[in-house]
């Protein structure tokens, strides 16, 4: 998936007639870096102010709160209440107040995050952090935790003055993780820039929400804007260039704009071939590409391109497959593919892809979509999820519900589903005659936050058999893992613990509970370790470079909560809390907790253990 380092930005210096002349070679892969090379004025170095003369004093006290003058004590007049010189002693060396001991002052914007969120970061240490990220995380829960960080009104890190900088990033960092949308909403609340890197990144965002005469004429605007752009921009700012000049109608400049890109050394691309099928007013011959980008797409349809754009699903950047779900005029099939195959990189949230599914058009009535009717693949996800939406009857409900998360789980969109029929399945009432939904229900409320719901459900179950195992209760013992509350709620780990000592969690499954429950300072009950210290523990799984976890340890301890989160989602790896190593996965949580955001840290416990936890054979 991308990386930060590897996509460029758009460039917005143009000559004549929509092209971009550069002005200096660049490679088409060079990582991406808007102000690097702008800015490499040397700084002249300042020498060192002289002492001062004797006598002289600093116009500042000293910064630690403690006088260096000798302090004296008043006379005592035989007043009860005068001070001892212990008391006076004390009072001028009060004790060192730590950083940790204070609340944090938190952000005014909703996002529940610290107004110094940027804190003991420099925009330099944010841009390498954020370059070495897979993007979006595959997290649902570090997904939504990373869009609160890039769209919260913050202080800029530190040494950040003007905040363009860190306006450009976040901007980048949004494009690459599908939040167009996002990003150009943000852009309304800044005001006009006189930054060309700025115009440019802003020109793509509009590109991104097909908004393409706004996107040349940002394009134009940065053209105006007086001062260098960094030679790694600018072959896509050719690109750029020639897609406003084929909106124009304007073939020549098309063609000139594919000359100049292969001057610049950009390699054979789907967007060099539009641009040639447009300089000739032909349509475009797409050879075999490994990347299909947005810029790509966007030159494709303006050549008129014959190939099935559902042939490039699979090579989509997360921007493009973003676009195209929340394209309006996508064709039906397409907008439905793309969003499904968004959903699972999480470059649009569960609920874009439910009103993609509420969108398509009703094919096959309830009865033969539960019959197993004709319709396959993300049409009959749509309809199962539709039909379940819709439909009364309880008992035929629950069945649409439970084969719409059957097809999500092989599809790879399982935590997406439960959290898309979460309305649906909250609307019904538990009755006896459909208790064998229970745990179908106690799992959509544990995938969606909602862990009332699951304990509604199962409340319905009577208490577990202790001779069978069959209860629910061990579904309540992952609730309380999921949600904040008391220390150690522990009262449902000995269903938990039955389970383990009949063989019910695979090895890997019982290691990472050991880990969730360790991090989360439960006090995990003996038989429980004892039962995961009898295989070995699991060594598959990401694990990051090493320095990686002894620095976030330090960054949450220091309260540093944006360098927290990110060194947390550089831990965890590019398939999230599932798929990291056990040492990875505890190590993750505990710094997050430690930070404050013990909600994250539960979240990602939960899915951690949820895809493994036993389940009866009812469900």
């Amino acid at each position: 998936m991308p990386r930060l380092r590897n996509l460029a930005a758009f460039s917005v210096a143009t000559a004549a007639a929509w092209v971009f002349v550069p002005a200096t070679a660049v490679k088409a892969q060079d990582a991406f870096n808007p102000y690097a090379e702008v800015e490499k004025a040397k700084v002249p170095k300042l020498k060192a102010s002289p002492p001062a003369a004797n006598g002289d004093q600093p116009f500042l006290a000293p910064a630690d709160g403690v006088s260096k003058k000798p302090v004296q004590a008043p006379a005592n007049t035989g007043s009860p209440t005068a001070p001892s010189n212990d008391t006076v002693m004390r009072q001028a060396n009060p004790p060192p107040v730590q950083r940790d001991e204070l609340a944090p002052v938190m952000a005014s914007d909703g996002s529940g995050l610290p107004f110094e969120l940027w804190r003991g970061l420099t925009v330099e240490s944010v841009e390498k952090l954020m370059s070495e990220l897979e993007l979006p995380p595959r997290s649902l829960a570090l997904h939504n935790l990373w869009k609160r960080l890039l769209i919260s009104d913050v202080t800029p890190p530190a040494g950040e003055t003007t905040n363009v900088k860190f306006a450009a990033l976040r901007l980048e960092a949004m494009y690459l993780s599908g939040l167009s949308k996002e990003a150009s909403d943000e852009l309304k609340k800044q005001p006009t820039t006189t930054d060309a890197v700025m115009a440019t990144l802003a020109a793509r965002v509009e590109l991104a929400n097909d908004h393409a005469h706004q996107a040349c004429e940002l394009a134009r605007q940065a053209a105006t804007i007086k001062g260098e752009i960094p030679k790694r921009l600018k072959s896509l700012a050719i690109m750029m260039s020639g897609y406003c000049a084929g909106l124009a109608k304007d073939a020549a400049s098309a063609g000139l704009a594919a000359e100049l890109a292969r001057e610049e050394g950009v390699e054979t691309s789907p967007s060099l071939e539009a641009l040639d099928a447009i300089s000739v007013a032909a349509k475009p011959k797409i050879a075999a590409a490994k990347r299909v980008t947005l810029i790509d797409y966007r030159l494709l349809q303006l050549a008129g391109s014959q190939d099935p754009a559902a042939s490039w699903i699979d090579k989509a950047e997360p921007a493009l497959l973003a676009a195209l779900a929340n394209d309006a005029g996508s064709e039906p099939a397409l907008k439905l593919a793309a969003a499904e195959a968004a959903a699972r990189i999480n470059a649009i949230a569960p609920e874009a892809l439910a009103q993609t599914y509420r969108a398509q058009a009703a094919t096959e009535s309830a009865d033969a979509l539960l019959a197993g009717g004709p319709e396959t693949g993300p049409a009959r996800r749509a309809a199962l999820f539709k039909a379940a939406e819709t439909e009364k009857t309880p008992m035929k409900k629950t069945r649409l519900i439970r084969a719409f998360i059957d097809d999500a789980k092989r599809a790879g969109l399982a935590m997406h589903a439960m959290q898309m029929i979460e309305s649906a399945t909250a609307g019904l009432n538990p009755q006896p005659e459909i208790g064998w939904f229970a745990e179908t229900a106690a799992e959509i409320g544990l995938a969606s936050g909602k862990t009332g719901l699951t304990r509604r459900w199962v409340a319905l179950v009577s208490g577990p058999d202790k001779t069978t195992g069959s209860g629910l209760d061990h579904w309540l013992a992952l609730a309380d893992i999921a949600e904040p509350g008391p220390e150690n709620k522990d009262q449902y780990l000995k269903d938990v613990e039955t389970l383990a000592l009949r063989g019910r969690f695979t090895p890997d499954a019982l290691h990472r509970l050991a880990t969730v429950l360790d991090a989360l300072n439960y006090v995990v009950p003996i038989p429980l370790w004892e039962a995961a210290s009898r295989t070995p523990q699991p060594t598959t799984g990401h694990l990051p470079a090493t320095g990686v976890l002894s620095e976030l340890q330090d960054a949450s301890k220091n309260k540093e909560f944006g360098h927290t989160v990110l060194l947390a989602m550089k831990t965890l790896g590019p398939n999230g809390a599932e798929g990291a190593n056990i040492i990875a996965l505890g190590d993750s949580m505990r710094p997050l907790k430690r930070a404050g955001l013990e909600v994250e840290a539960r979240r990602l416990g939960l899915e951690a253990l949820l895809v493994a936890w036993p389940r009866t054979q009812a469900n």
